[in-house]
């Protein structure tokens, strides 16, 4: 379990940095999602973006018993997922670091 869990972080943070870089830099392929988004209501964002987390949970959990999978794996999985998600809903972490300065 420990496994997973310190590789779902590094999954995270490794997959936010290349997709804000992606989205960024090279083909913005969030942009259209993230402006969709942005126009809906706060309540309505945090349900779509719980929905996805819960989506990308049960993806890993199938994944994992289906192919049978080890603790790492899901976690690199799980935190790719996990960084799509928070792409598409602007909560990336390297997005919102550099937004606010933080990584300078």
């Amino acid at each position: 379990m420990g496994t997973m869990v310190i590789t779902t972080l590094l999954s995270s943070v490794i997959s936010s940095l290349l997709l804000y870089i992606l989205n960024t830099r090279i083909w913005g392929i969030f942009k259209p999602i993230q402006r969709d988004l942005s126009s809906l209501s706060n309540l309505t964002r945090r349900i779509l973006s719980f929905a996805g987390f819960l989506l990308a949970i049960f993806i890993t959990i199938f994944l994992r018993i289906s192919l049978n999978i080890s603790g790492a794996g899901s976690g690199l999985i799980l935190g790719f997922l996990g960084s799509i998600v928070d792409t598409c809903f602007r909560n990336n972490i390297i997005e919102n670091n550099l937004e606010n300065n933080e990584l300078y």
